[in-house]
């Protein structure tokens, strides 16, 4: 009967934290007033380096050996080179929105971003969460960027000094916009 009872627990531990692993977004605290989409190390863009979006036209893995501080937030580099050029004009590479999604943020939400899937609009780097985002954001780009323009003030406002977490995902439509 022990023995039943200690497997029993073994399995309910297992299945906990398999669901808080892989399942459960996470919930974070909006760092020095400023809301970014950050890891629990405080990282932003799952270690992407901001800067190789511009200067490679593609997304790179950052180094944790090449970092930067800028607004709350950890920002690694693929090569100390990167980290120089961000550190001069952080303005200039940061992501949008706190690197959340461009079109959860036109939404009214916070979601998070796959970092492989990105624009860059008019010098702004906009990450999406989902390639259906990406679509229907860029349906009508202009309205897109004006609403989260607009949205993202609020946004921070009602998210700095609280835990934050994601919304709910949403179920886009084309008249989302």
């Amino acid at each position: 009967m022990k023995k039943i009872i200690f497997i029993s627990l073994i399995v309910v531990t297992a299945i906990v934290a398999t669901y808080f692993l892989f399942f459960k977004e996470p919930t974070f605290q909006a760092k020095n007033g400023y809301l970014n989409n950050i890891n629990d190390k405080g990282v932003v863009i799952g270690g992407y380096d901001p800067v190789a979006y511009f200067t490679d036209r593609k997304p790179v893995k950052g180094d944790s050996r090449f970092t930067a501080e800028y607004n709350g937030a950890t920002y690694w580099f693929a090569s100390s080179a990167h980290a120089e050029l961000f550190k001069k004009e952080p303005t200039k590479y940061a992501p949008q929105y706190g690197a959340f999604c461009g079109y959860a943020v036109s939404i009214g939400k916070l979601r998070p971003v796959d970092p492989t899937i990105y624009q860059i609009e008019n010098g702004r780097l906009i990450l999406q969460h989902t390639k259906e985002a990406y679509d229907l954001f860029n349906e009508n780009l202009k309205t897109s960027i004006e609403k989260a323009d607009q949205n993202w003030p609020g946004i921070v406002a009602n998210h700095v000094g609280k835990s934050v977490k994601y919304d709910e995902k949403a179920k886009p439509t084309a008249s989302s916009n």
